[in-house]
């Protein structure tokens, strides 16, 4: 409506790991806190199981997460086995979408692994879903989980996913696993199809407001410009691309001590994105990536 201010969505996306910790145990309460503090209202997870097997003690996780943290949730199945005996559920196991608003839709849809490539150990999929938040504003929303192994295999997945979001009108959300660098080459077509890493795109709204005025620092933040000095030989080797600090300070894996920013949110359309982190070490091999976004529309 006009005259208003835009209204703040808080997206993440975390791996969960089926909720097992370093400590060997599955403690989905847990997992539940860790996802709380997160403090967002969108959530995309990977790695989630519904009635897989004893190792998560036959239970159906996205439901039970929503139950915990009063949300709805949604789920996508890229395994989707035959029960152990008859008359029990499926084992299940893929991707989830949580979210405090409402879901006016959604679908799934398994991903292409590359042909000519021994076939991966598992299926992939991408979830798809509308989400209504305040305001009516409506957000199409994707969660997915790539490939580990087989960079040829993601490079088919990706192509699925653009295959998928053709039909797309409005502002779009895709977060998920990539199992690789935003840069990577087998990310390179969500680029060149209008997708934009939410990390740049943070960054480059703080160069603007920082720019607007009037002072940016070395590193495009906000401060003082310092006088010129002689760049030192460390000074070299920190600003080199394998040893960026900013890079580091954006790493999702592994959890202990992150060096890999495989977890990413990508931004489609008219939506802007004010911020970007993320959360400190939880009971994932993976950290969780949030995220602030508004429809410019």
């Amino acid at each position: 409506m006009a005259g208003q201010a835009a209204a703040l969505w808080r997206v993440a996306t975390f791996n969960i790991r089926h909720g097992l910790g370093p400590d060997g145990r599955v403690d989905l309460a847990r997992t539940a806190r860790e996802i709380a503090s997160l403090g967002a209202d969108v959530i995309g997870l990977q790695e989630v199981d519904a009635m897989f097997g004893s190792r998560s003690d036959h239970e159906d996780q996205p439901a039970r997460l929503a139950e915990l943290l009063g949300m709805q949730s949604r789920f996508g199945a890229a395994l989707d086995l035959p029960p152990i005996r008859a008359g029990a559920p499926r084992r299940r196991y893929g991707v989830a979408l949580l979210t405090r608003h409402e879901i006016l839709s959604h679908s799934f849809s398994l991903l292409p692994a590359h042909p000519h490539h021994a076939p991966p150990a598992e299926p992939r999929g991408v979830l798809r879903a509308v989400v209504r938040g305040p305001g009516d504003e409506r957000l199409e929303v994707l969660v997915t989980h790539l490939d580990n192994a087989e960079p040829a295999h993601r490079t088919a997945q990706v192509q699925g996913i653009v295959r998928v979001c053709q039909d797309l009108a409005g502002p779009a959300l895709l977060m998920g696993d990539m199992n690789a660098e935003p840069s990577d080459p087998e990310l390179a077509a969500l680029a060149a199809t209008g997708w934009r890493d939410a990390a740049e795109a943070a960054r480059e709204i703080g160069e603007a407001g920082a720019a607007a005025s009037g002072v940016i620092g070395p590193s495009g933040a906000a401060g003082s410009v310092p006088a010129a000095v002689p760049e030192s030989r460390w000074q070299r080797l920190l600003s080199a691309p394998a040893v960026s600090l900013r890079r580091l300070r954006l790493a999702t894996h592994p959890a202990r001590f992150p060096v890999r920013r495989i977890d990413s949110l990508w931004v489609r359309g008219d939506i802007g994105v004010s911020a970007l982190e993320v959360a400190g070490r939880g009971s994932s091999d993976h950290r969780g990536t949030v995220a602030t976004v508004h429809l410019t529309r």
